[in-house]
């Protein structure tokens, strides 16, 4: 890194929910802050936030606007559109660059990128994603309730997943995309009424912007209107790069607090855990913010 590195408290590297959360709360705090953002947020695609008590139904971009609005109330916060291209630990100081020059070097420093999804490569699903094409039921299973629902994924973890649709629907099915499935999760599924479909996905159908129907390979359609996929995102380059411990799914592992297993970082939100909700990214921000400043406070 080269130029001049201005000092503050912290750098908060990600400007969703859990980046915003510890940012109004580093400002109250009285705590010199810059939030560095990219401006590509995941949930973009989604159009409303949900399970988050008096917020319900908030498009993503109206809940960042107002949560700028109200963090802007604390001078010592400052946003910085740009994506962080090194982030390196110097004696006891975090050092971020950015991709635009710009660099400070902070006493601690807080993740909250997210992750980034991967989608398969089927045809329409780019197109679906966000608006019949959901991760969390708990997020979306209202909206799509009493509608012929599908499951795309495989393994195991189809076995506890797929039934849980059944909360919103009495008509779900469990495409693997040519994956075979192992006699117990065939039982399982059965056991929930939930069919299976093991041939490969040739298209997402779809009419007036939202899913009609699955096309498979063998060229049978079946009607579907919403699909939940189950995936692991992947970390962001920045983030994998830190070599920071994982879980087994490959989440970034903290503690109760929100630190990782290197000194003065933390991390919070969707690359943390698999629980992707907007209330969850905002509690475990305020967490690492309170946890931070005590660190700032007394030291260790």
């Amino acid at each position: 890194m080269s130029g001049h590195e201005e000092p503050i408290d912290v750098v908060i590297v990600g400007g969703g929910p859990a980046g915003l959360s510890a940012a109004l709360c580093l400002g109250r705090s009285r705590r010199s802050v810059v939030l560095v953002d990219s401006g590509r947020p995941r949930h973009a695609v989604a159009e409303g936030v949900h399970n988050f008590v008096t917020r319900e139904g908030i498009p993503p971009s109206e809940l960042r606007a107002v949560a700028w609005e109200q963090i802007a109330e604390y001078p010592s916060v400052r946003r910085h559109d740009a994506t962080v291209v090194a982030l390196e630990r110097r004696d006891d100081r975090w050092t971020v660059m950015c991709d635009d020059g710009a660099a400070w070097s902070a006493r601690a420093a807080l993740v909250a990128t997210g992750v980034v999804d991967q989608h398969p490569e089927i045809r329409g699903y780019d197109a679906l994603w966000g608006r019949s094409i959901f991760l969390c039921p708990y997020c979306h299973g209202w909206e799509v309730r009493d509608q012929p629902l599908a499951v795309l994924g495989k393994g195991r973890p189809l076995a506890d997943f797929a039934p849980l649709l059944r909360s919103w629907s009495d008509d779900v099915v469990v495409c693997t995309d040519g994956d075979p499935v192992e006699p117990d999760v065939r039982e399982a599924l059965s056991a929930h009424g939930i069919g299976i479909h093991t041939a490969a996905v040739a298209e997402l159908e779809a009419r007036d912007g939202r899913l009609d129907a699955i096309r498979f390979a063998d060229d049978t359609r079946l009607t579907r209107h919403a699909v939940f996929v189950m995936q692991t995102p992947r970390l962001v380059r920045l983030v994998a790069d830190l070599g920071l411990e994982l879980d087994e799914p490959g989440y970034v592992r903290i503690d109760e607090d929100g630190a990782t297993s290197t000194p003065g970082l933390w991390a919070a939100g969707d690359l943390t855990s698999r629980r992707h909700q907007v209330v969850e990214a905002v509690a475990q921000g305020l967490r690492a913010a309170v946890a931070i400043n005590r660190r700032l406070v007394f030291g260790g």
